[in-house]
């Protein structure tokens, strides 16, 4: 958003300049009369383009905020130069501009619907015993000025760089060994015997019982665990130096003496020195020096 703002001798040259940009096609709401109603009391209210009433700064002073608000600080000049023109009775057309090139065709037209050149009439009355704030040098304002310097903070922050991860995993792979197994079996052979008892014969011929047990060997798994291996998990901490380079800025501030237009010379700075040492010291101060 930028402003332009005009100024012109009464609100009916104003009001006429406000018309003919709305008939150029400028946005109603964009533009607003503003004059000076503490002497009067009562001032014609602007309105906008729905009719209702825009508010009125109303008192020169408030002007004054207005106009160094819009300029900054950096130009009392020409705030000052507006809020007297507005003091004098002149009315203050304000356009609130969208862009640029808008702002820049309203200046145009302002100038040619017969706006007033503020610093032409500045010089009127400047030669009439007017001052604005920045010609007088009591009204000065007080400034402070920082020196900042920049100071280099190094301090140390610890950054996750990874790491090594352990997983144990359970795998089985197929085992195979080959064993013999034994057997026993019983064979029972009848064969046909044709021989003459013996004595031997006769003492074990009784009732009896022979028993002959079969064995057989099967096979038994079993598993034991052993540790074949350890892995182990630590750190190592290593400590290491790093130089840190930087540039620091510093904001200094000089200050400069302004000669005005009464400086002493350096002749007559000596007698001023002089007649303060010694009060008795009759010194002719009218007198020009050599």
């Amino acid at each position: 958003m930028h402003t332009v703002i005009s100024v012109f001798d009464d609100r009916t040259a104003a009001q006429r300049a406000l018309d003919s940009l709305v008939t150029e096609g400028f946005d109603r709401d964009d533009l607003h009369i503003e004059q000076n109603t503490a002497d009067t009391g009562t001032t014609t209210p602007t309105l906008n383009s729905d009719g209702t009433e825009r508010p009125d700064r109303g008192s020169a002073s408030n002007f004054g905020h207005f106009f160094a608000s819009l300029f900054g600080q950096d130009e009392p000049r020409h705030s000052g130069t507006y809020s007297e023109a507005v003091r004098r009775g002149s009315s203050v057309l304000v356009v609130d501009a969208r862009d640029d090139a808008q702002a820049e065709r309203a200046a145009s037209l302002l100038h040619s619907l017969g706006a007033i050149n503020v610093d032409e009439r500045a010089q009127e009355w400047r030669a009439s015993g007017w001052k604005s704030g920045d010609d007088d040098l009591s009204t000065a304002k007080e400034g402070v000025m920082d020196v900042v310097q920049e100071e280099l903070q190094v301090g140390k922050r610890s950054l996750d760089k990874g790491g090594v991860r352990v997983i144990q995993r359970v795998s089985e792979k197929p085992v195979r060994e080959l064993l013999k197994l034994r057997e026993e079996r019983v064979d029972v052979e009848r064969r046909a015997v044709d021989r003459p008892a013996t004595q031997e014969d006769l003492t074990n011929f009784k009732e009896g019982t022979l028993e002959v047990r079969e064995m057989a060997e099967e096979a038994v798994v079993a598993k034991s665990a052993r540790v074949v291996e350890e892995v182990r998990v630590g750190k190592q901490v290593q400590e290491r130096e790093q130089v840190i380079e930087d540039t620091v800025r510093r904001k200094d501030v000089e200050v400069e003496r302004i000669p005005g237009q009464g400086t002493l010379r350096e002749t007559d700075l000596e007698r001023e020195r002089a007649v303060a040492s010694n009060p008795n010291l009759n010194i002719d101060r009218d007198k020009p020096t050599r």
